[in-house]
């Protein structure tokens, strides 16, 4: 691989988009969010999903999925309020209400049943460290 090569690929895993919120989402004929300027397209089923699930309107979408080179092999970090109520309830893991953090992490087999139900509305972002 030559420096070019690398350069472009990892240019590609750090994602930039600027995130909309379900309520947006929901009034546009075609929804979507722009990642790396590309217009990526969101599933209407899963707007559907998120609505039914009784998700917060405000809820930023896409919804991050953290890997950080930091964390143990194969864990899946994410953050913020109506984010973890969402993954909770998909995963239908319970979630301490008082924890003011708001992160839940989660493993391989859970982001597979995630990303299944969530494909279009999630993305991942890589972090070398959380230096």
């Amino acid at each position: 691989m030559n420096d070019k090569t690398i350069y472009k690929f990892l240019h590609g895993l750090n994602t930039n988009f600027k995130r909309k919120t379900l309520k947006e989402l929901l009034n546009e004929e075609k929804p979507h969010v722009i990642i790396n300027g590309k217009r990526h397209r969101i599933k209407k089923r899963e707007l559907d999903l998120l609505k039914e699930l009784n998700v917060d309107e405000n809820l930023k979408i896409p919804i991050v999925l953290e890997i950080d080179a930091s964390l143990e092999c194969g864990t899946v970090k994410i953050e913020g309020n109506e984010e973890v109520k969402v993954v909770s309830k998909i995963l239908g893991k319970e979630i301490n209400i008082f924890n003011e953090e708001r992160i839940i992490y989660i493993y391989k087999p859970e982001l597979r049943i995630l990303r299944r139900e969530l494909p279009t509305t999630t993305t991942y972002l890589f972090r070398m460290s959380s230096c």
